[in-house]
């Protein structure tokens, strides 16, 4: 069965999700509660929260760093270097492009027309 892709790339090829950082974390559950993809847990007996699905974290997604009120979750890179050597390694923009057109053709209000297009 194949894993799950990101833009035509096996998601397992890269290495990216939140680290927590056990001698920071207060237990706020910040990071569970603003996390739409499913990357944290909660341990019910050791109550504490975890990182269960690394690899379902969005690809540069650090908004659960960005909440945690003790800076208690880092990630492997800065979001910038990574998803640069990402988009270079994957070789994504193919994909990336056609996925794009896809979305505008199916939200047509994602399009804006500016004024000095309209002349």
């Amino acid at each position: 069965m194949a894993g799950k892709e990101w833009f035509g790339v096996e998601r397992s090829t890269f290495s990216w999700g939140p680290i927590i950082d056990e001698e920071k974390c207060t237990q706020c559950g910040l990071c569970l509660l603003s996390c739409g993809a499913g990357v944290f847990g909660y341990s019910g007996s050791k109550k504490t929260f975890r990182v269960i699905n690394f690899g379902s974290c969005t690809m540069g997604c650090t908004t659960c760093g960005k909440v945690c009120p003790e800076s208690a979750i880092s990630f492997p890179d800065s979001s910038r270097t990574f998803m640069h050597s990402a988009v270079v390694k994957g070789k994504i923009f193919p994909k990336v492009k056609e996925a794009l057109a896809l979305r505008l053709e199916k939200f047509p209000d994602h399009v804006q027309h500016l004024k000095s297009e309209e002349k």
